[in-house]
């Protein structure tokens, strides 16, 4: 099994989980260089991490992994049991890779991409801080009384843990505003896994190599990031980055 990814990417630090909880061997691909980004088109057409080999099973989409993984490797199970329960985790994990996904990446913009632009679009910064803020409130709400966020451990959890990390460790952590999100997340930083997966992201923090796939000079947007960009009223800035090549969509057929 070969896993092709980015160690700071939110869904390949998900796929990772998933396969560091279960215990699978796997051989790691990073996605580094532009060279490297070509076998990633040819697993994925739109050139996104994650992307899973299994003999002659390619797959792609993190759920798309983590549905395959779970089929294929259901112990330990990262799903409840009752078939309820089961949908509400997977609810709870498409809200994390979509809604708070967008909300994290507008947030993360102006604290690590695009810094100066905090200043220059200071009202849309404020809107982007504010709507991050009303989803770990969401979540919060949802922790309150249990440990994980449908009772026990799940993928649900693996799901919202890259987005509340990587906004906590740029300045955006949960606190006494949301206290059942700080004292999940102390949880889960816990867990050796998570460590481990925490500790690969940050030795590549800032080591970029200069011919970079992932460029954070030419940023990706697609899907629930744009409509989170016009939420906050950078569809404007969007457009000038795009016109500059300074943005990209992902590839078409």
């Amino acid at each position: 099994m070969k896993l092709y990814d980015h160690p700071i990417s939110p869904y390949a630090i998900k796929v990772r989980l998933i396969l560091y909880e279960k215990g699978i061997e796997f051989e790691k691909c990073e996605i580094k260089t532009r060279s490297d980004g070509e076998a990633l088109r040819r697993l994925n057409p739109r050139a996104e991490v994650p992307a899973l080999v299994d003999g002659e099973t390619v797959l792609f989409d993190s759920k798309v992994i983590a549905e395959y993984l779970e089929e294929t490797h259901p112990e330990p199970a990262l799903l409840p049991k009752d078939p309820a329960e089961r949908a509400r985790c997977r609810v709870l994990e498409l809200r994390a890779d979509t809604e708070l996904d967008g909300a994290a990446l507008a947030y993360l913009l102006f604290k690590f991409f695009r810094p100066a632009l905090a200043e220059k679009q200071a009202e849309a910064f404020r809107a982007s801080e504010a709507s991050l803020r009303r989803h770990f409130a969401a979540f919060d709400r949802l922790l309150d009384g249990q440990p994980f966020l449908v009772g026990s451990f799940s993928r649900a959890d693996i799901a919202l843990l890259p987005h509340v990390a990587a906004c906590a460790f740029l300045g955006l952590a949960p606190g006494p505003d949301t206290p059942h999100l700080a004292a999940w997340l102390e949880r889960m930083n816990e867990r050796e896994t998570v460590q481990r997966a925490t500790q690969e992201a940050m030795a590549t923090v800032g080591k970029e190599p200069e011919d970079a796939f992932f460029d954070t000079n030419r940023l990706h947007w697609r899907n629930d990031r744009i409509e989170q960009l016009l939420r906050v009223g950078l569809g404007p800035w969007l457009l000038e980055e795009l016109a500059a090549d300074r943005a990209f969509l992902p590839p078409g057929p």
